[in-house]
């Protein structure tokens, strides 16, 4: 099935307005001392969310250009899957570090349960994207972008609220 482009021309939007808005804010509430741990964690997991959407919505962009669609969602599914395992290999182990270092009040755990599943969601949706052909590819594939705006968003709001003292 071909793509809905302009939900992915929208989720690169809105991705782009998100890493925009983030860099005004690590530019104006960076010090001299740079970052604390929890934030720098935060901001690393703001930016690859918000750079697995906006990627992620550019991707199809490149490889639907022929009307093979099966091999089109298949690379499409790939790239998503190995971003996302990428994702779980990575954040959920630096989470536990800083829980470990005494952050356990910035990263509760019903948090951690939150990113983890989305990153776990978004790459069991695109394993079953490569699986099988028993589902919507575009509808999955834009669920799967929305889930990366919405751990951006989450990361976002906590990096300007809630601040390590």
């Amino acid at each position: 099935m071909e793509p809905n482009f302009d939900a992915f021309i929208l989720i690169g939007q809105i991705a782009l307005g998100i890493i925009g808005f983030s860099a005004i804010l690590i530019g104006l509430s960076r010090t001299s001392d740079g970052f604390s741990d929890p934030d720098d964690f935060r901001i690393q997991l703001l930016t690859y969310s918000a750079f697995g959407a906006m990627f992620g919505s550019i991707i199809p962009f490149a490889v639907f250009n022929d009307k093979n669609f099966e091999v089109a969602w298949l690379i499409c599914s790939w790239v998503m899957s190995l971003y996302s395992a990428i994702g779980l290999i990575v954040f959920p182990r630096k989470m536990l570090h800083l829980r470990r270092l005494g952050h356990g009040d910035i990263f509760p755990i019903k948090l951690y349960l939150f990113q983890t599943g989305i990153l776990s969601t978004v790459f069991i949706l695109s394993l079953l994207l490569i699986t099988t052909d028993l589902y919507e590819p575009s509808q999955i594939y834009i669920f799967c972008l929305v889930l990366y705006l919405i751990q951006s968003s989450v990361a976002f709001v906590r990096t300007l609220f809630f601040r390590v003292q």
